[in-house]
């Protein structure tokens, strides 16, 4: 049977230049400041700032997560201070920079948000565990106990599955999978993707035994990961 080609998770750019300029703004803050004097931001401003641009530079989802609420945390103690120093003494020039680099990190909050999915995300992290390395194993499975297919890859939390073209998958389908060369494990699984050959299953319900079956049997047979 023809398996398709793995695909592979995309790269989100604009996260990344997103997270690089993050990083430089109290890099930059520090060395302008040293040579004039003066700084737009304090030390808690820059330690939120550079927080949030390291953690999206780890492309996870509790990663970027922290990422965003460093980004909303800077966005609300800056806003606070530009309130504070509205009246006679304030800098409007200061405080003008101030607000346009909160709109900067506002806008990048949202590009955040749009990026915070497959496939820039592997769909199969957790949110602290850790996400299970995926291998190019073609192994027999049979979808549903009547067809007989086989995998394209597999680790312990899902499969990609090769099918037959004009398969009546549907996204959000429950199926139920048979390994028959790991002791005839059954797993059930949701499939979150469907494509014109094959489909990826994550598993539901699988006990940690079960779990740690497919690791051990994975682990023995020196497979390439996908």
């Amino acid at each position: 049977m023809e398996t398709a080609k793995t695909a592979g998770l995309e790269r989100p750019f604009v996260v990344q230049l997103a997270a690089a300029v993050l990083i430089a703004t109290p890099l930059m803050d520090i060395l302008t400041g040293q040579r004039t004097g003066s700084y737009l931001f304090d030390v808690v401003s820059w330690i939120l700032i550079f927080g949030a641009g390291a953690s999206l530079m780890v492309r996870h989802k509790s990663s970027w997560m922290l990422g965003i609420i460093l980004c909303l945390s800077f966005v609300g103690y800056t806003g606070y201070t530009i309130v504070l120093a509205i009246g006679p003494g304030g800098n409007p020039v200061t405080q003008t920079a101030k607000l346009l680099d909160c709109l900067l990190v506002a806008f990048i909050v949202g590009s955040v948000f749009y990026f915070f999915r497959y496939p820039y995300l592997d769909r199969r992290q957790h949110w602290f565990a850790p996400t299970g390395s995926r291998f190019a194993a073609q192994i027999p499975v049979v979808i549903n106990g009547s067809i007989q297919s086989q995998t394209v890859d597999l680790s312990y939390t899902g499969a990609r599955i090769a099918v037959p073209q004009g398969s009546t998958f549907k996204k959000g389908d429950r199926v139920s999978l048979a390994l028959t060369e790991i002791n005839d494990i059954l797993c059930h699984g949701q499939i979150l993707d469907v494509q014109e050959s094959f489909i990826r299953v994550h598993f539901e319900d699988t006990s940690a035994a079960e779990q740690e079956l497919i690791r051990q049997w994975l682990s023995s047979q020196n497979l390439p990961k996908a």
